[in-house]
């Protein structure tokens, strides 16, 4: 215990004498870290979305005119069964007329006498490469007219998808792999200005871990300080841009919400700063 109070004591004296070149190392952290946050904030949401679109399917089982509710109950009970189903939900004819007056403008119970909409499924896709022979396998059913799911526009969508997700992962590792480097040499530079004070060290016969570990945990300082600085301002950017996602009313159930983000980059900014920082501080 005594020799952790005289590390951190040693390491608070060293701060405290190059109380400049610390403040610009610390700064050049955090702003390193700031915008790998930022960063993360785009390729996390990227990845829910696509996640969230493709495990979120849905697929309409339109039931012909003669069917009624307990034949559509019993078809819903074969349908549960099938492999790729999620989740399935029975649309009346009368539910389905009322989901279309909502999506328009315009009243159109005065410009039809009867309602021409069909009671539907509304099925629920495990994975997109399930939908077309489920599609197929549900098209086949006594009772079902007509089986959709935007097949062409699911074809577009998978590999633009694919697409956003692999530039994801290929620019989080080229910005990690930037902030890394940035740290790494800034804490470095920090600490080879302090060579005199590290040759008498050495020539006084003090042991190369006993030299280490002070800049180790200052290391370690700033790169949790920086962490923790970037992990406010990028949560308060973040929070700012959902109220502007909330007022437009656009991508809401799309994003993750304030909570779950912040816990997500306080994880990976707290590792990688306080790793980084350790790992930089290895003279």
């Amino acid at each position: 215990m005594r020799s952790l109070s005289f590390f951190l004591r040693e390491t608070i004296n060293g701060i405290k004498r190059h109380s400049t070149s610390s403040l610009v190392t610390f700064l050049q952290v955090f702003i390193s870290l700031f915008f790998l946050g930022l960063c993360l904030i785009f390729i996390i949401n990227v990845n829910h979305f696509v996640d969230n679109f493709l495990n979120n399917l849905e697929m309409g089982a339109f039931l012909k005119e003669e069917v009624d509710y307990e034949q559509a109950v019993t078809l819903m009970d074969i349908i549960d069964d099938l492999p790729g189903v999620r989740a399935i939900t029975y649309i009346s004819k009368e539910e389905a007329f009322s989901i279309m007056q909502q999506r328009t403008t315009m009243d159109i119970s005065d410009l039809v006498r009867a309602n021409p909409l069909p009671a539907s499924l509304k099925i629920t896709v495990t994975s997109p490469r399930a939908a077309n022979e489920l599609a197929e396998t549900i098209g086949l059913l006594e009772g079902i007219e007509d089986v959709r799911y935007g097949e062409a526009q699911l074809q577009t969508l998978l590999p633009i998808f694919f697409g956003l997700e692999l530039i994801s992962f290929f620019w989080v590792v080229f910005t990690a792999g930037a902030t890394l480097m940035t740290i790494v040499n800034t804490i470095r530079l920090a600490i080879l200005a302090r060579k005199n004070e590290i040759r008498i060290m050495q020539l006084v016969g003090a042991t190369s871990w006993f030299i280490r570990l002070p800049f180790m945990i200052e290391g370690m300082i700033y790169g949790l300080g920086g962490a923790a600085l970037a992990l406010v301002l990028v949560g308060v950017t973040y929070d700012v841009l959902l109220l502007g996602i909330a007022a437009r009313n656009i991508f809401n159930p799309w994003v993750i919400d304030l909570g779950l983000m912040i816990y997500n980059l306080s994880i990976i900014l707290f590792f990688l700063g306080g790793l980084i920082g350790i790992i930089a501080s290895l003279i």
